[in-house]
C-alpha cells in the first residue's frame, strides 16, 4: 500500500505539467524581448524565434519557430494542447485525451480516448476504429493488444494479440481463448486456468479462495505457488533458493504476517500487521525498505530513494548519470525541489511556502518569485497563468538580462535592463526610456509625449501627433 500511495502522490505532483514533451511553454531564449501587458489580464512577449500571448486566465499560446512547436491552453488545467509537425496531443481535464502521430510511410494516425466515446484513424480502413462505450466498440493497437472489440460491454468482448484470440461473456466472469502455445478458460468463481507452454500454468477453483500454479518455467529456476485465500499464501522455487509465505492476506492492506527470501539475489522481506511494519532488502538490485507506518518510512531502489515522516512529510532523491535531484514535501505547505542536469551542467531550484511564497530558478537561468501562490502544489504552467491574478509582489530575472517587478496584481509593473526602463500602470501611465527615445503615454494614448535626440512629439486623442 505504501508503494502505491507514493506512486499516486508523485503522479499528483507532476500531473499538471506538460506530460508529453520536454519543449518549453514560455520564451526562454537569451535574446531581447518585445513585451506588452495590460494589468494582469493580458501579456504578450516576442523573442527571436519565440512568441507568447496570455489572455489571463482564459487563454494562452506559445510558439517556437525552430521546431514549429506550439502550446495552447484554455482555463488551464481544463484544456491544453501541444503539437509539432510530427505529433499532436491534447487533453480535457486529463480525462479526455487525444494523440496524433505522423509516419513518413503511412501519414497521420489519430487516437481519441474518453470514458464513453473512442475513435482513431489512419491511412487505411484497417487502421481506423470507433467505439461508444458500453454499446459497441473496436479499438486497434491499445492496451498491448492488436485489437479490442466489445458489444453491450460486459455482455460480450473480444481481444487479439498476434495469433492469440480470446472472448469474454459478462467479463470478467466467463472468458476463453488461445493460440498455438496458449490456452485460457475462466468460469468464475468455479474454475479457471491460464496456460502458456514453457512459461506458466495458473489454476483456480472457487476463485479467489483456492489458486495454484507455476511461473517462470522458461527461466533458470521456475516457481510454484498456492493460495488458500485469505488464510495462507506460499511461493517456492524449484531448487529451494526462494521462499515466501503470507498469512491472512487482503488486497491493498497486505497480510497480517508475511516473510520471504531469495538466496540468489540475497533478498529478504518481512511484513507485520498488514502495512504497518515492512522490511526488505536486495543486494543485487540495491533495494532497501523499512516502514513503520504512519511514523517513518524509507525506500530505496537503484538510484532512487524515498523517506517519509508521517504521511505529510516526504523526501525524495535521485542520483543517476543524467540527473541528481533532491525534493522535500510537507503537504500541502512546503515544497522544495533541487535538480542538477549533469550532462548540461544546469540546475533548477524551486521553493513554495503555500499559500504565501513561491521561488523558481529554472534550468535556463530564469528566476521568478512572488508573494501569494494559491495553487497548493508545484505546477509552473498553472502558476504562470494564475498567480498574477492574486500576487502582491512579483519579481523576475530573466536569461536575456531583463528584470521585471510588479505590485498588487500588476497595478504597477516596471521592466529594466542596463539600457532600458519601462513602467506600466494600467489605464493611467505607460513610460519607456531607451537609448533612442523617451516616451510617456497617459490613458493608453489619449495623451502622450515622445522625445528623441532630434525632436519632441506630442500625441493627442490617440491619432493626432504634433
Amino acid at each position: 500500500m505504501i508503494n502505491k500511495n507514493l506512486v499516486l502522490i508523485l503522479f499528483f505532483l507532476v500531473c499538471t505539467e506538460s506530460l508529453f514533451s520536454e519543449y518549453p511553454f514560455k520564451p526562454v531564449s537569451p535574446y531581447p524581448s518585445e513585451y506588452k501587458q495590460f494589468w494582469f489580464l493580458y501579456q504578450s512577449e516576442k523573442r527571436l524565434g519565440e512568441e507568447e500571448q496570455i489572455f489571463r486566465p482564459f487563454f494562452s499560446t506559445y510558439k517556437e519557430t525552430k521546431s514549429n512547436y506550439r502550446y495552447d491552453t484554455f482555463l488551464f488545467p481544463i484544456y491544453y494542447s501541444e503539437k509539432t509537425d510530427y505529433w499532436r496531443v491534447w487533453s480535457f481535464l486529463f480525462f479526455v485525451s487525444g494523440t496524433e502521430t505522423y509516419h513518413d510511410d503511412l501519414g497521420w494516425d489519430e487516437d481519441t480516448l474518453s470514458p464513453l466515446l473512442i475513435w482513431g484513424k489512419g491511412e487505411t480502413a484497417r487502421e481506423s476504429y470507433f467505439g461508444f462505450f458500453p454499446l459497441f466498440g473496436r479499438l486497434r493497437g491499445k492496451a498491448s493488444y492488436s485489437e479490442l472489440n466489445f458489444t453491450l460491454f460486459p455482455l460480450y468482448s473480444n481481444w487479439k494479440y498476434k495469433n492469440y484470440n480470446a472472448h469474454g461473456i459478462l467479463w470478467p466472469l466467463v472468458m476463453w481463448g488461445g493460440s498455438e502455445v496458449r490456452n485460457d478458460l475462466r468460469i468464475l468463481p468455479f474454475y479457471s486456468h491460464k496456460i502458456h507452454k514453457g512459461k506458466y500454468e495458473r489454476y483456480s477453483i472457487l476463485w479467489p479462495f483456492i489458486q495454484w500454479g507455476s511461473i517462470n518455467e522458461d527461466k533458470r529456476e521456475p516457481f510454484t505457488y498456492k493460495m488458500f485465500w485469505p488464510l495462507y499464501l506460499a511461493k517456492d522455487s524449484e531448487f529451494g533458493n526462494m521462499k515466501a509465505r503470507a498469512f491472512l492476506w487482503f488486497p491493498i492492506f497486505g497480510s497480517l504476517f508475511s516473510y520471504g527470501y531469495d538466496k540468489r539475489t540475497h533478498e529478504k522481506d518481512l511484513n507485520i500487521l498488514f502495512f504497518i511494519f515492512q522490511y526488505g532488502q536486495n543486494d543485487d538490485e540495491d533495494y532497501r525498505k523499512l516502514i513503520l507506518f504512519p511514523f517513518y518510512g524509507y525506500y530505496r531502489f537503484a538510484y532512487k530513494e524515498t523517506r517519509f515522516f508521517t504521511p505529510f512529510y516526504f523526501r525524495l532523491s535521485t542520483d543517476s548519470y543524467h540527473l541528481k535531484s533532491s525534493e522535500t514535501y510537507f503537504i500541502p505547505f512546503w515544497w522544495r525541489t533541487n535538480r542538477t542536469y549533469v550532462q548540461w551542467g544546469r540546475e533548477e531550484n524551486y521553493y513554495k511556502l503555500w499559500p504565501l511564497f513561491r521561488w523558481h530558478e529554472d534550468r535556463e537561468g530564469n528566476l521568478t518569485w512572488n508573494l501569494l501562490s494559491l495553487f497548493p502544489i508545484k505546477s509552473e504552467l498553472v502558476e504562470r497563468i494564475w498567480d498574477p491574478v492574486w500576487s502582491i509582489i512579483e519579481y523576475q530575472k530573466l536569461s536575456n538580462g531583463e528584470k521585471r517587478l510588479s505590485f498588487l496584481m500588476r497595478l504597477y509593473t516596471q521592466r529594466w535592463n542596463e539600457e532600458e526602463l519601462h513602467i506600466h500602470v494600467p489605464l493611467l501611465v505607460e513610460y519607456s526610456s531607451t537609448p533612442e527615445k523617451t516616451s510617456y503615454q497617459f490613458l493608453y494614448g489619449l495623451f502622450g509625449l515622445e522625445k528623441n535626440k532630434d525632436k519632441t512629439t506630442v500625441q493627442i486623442f490617440w491619432w493626432i501627433r504634433l
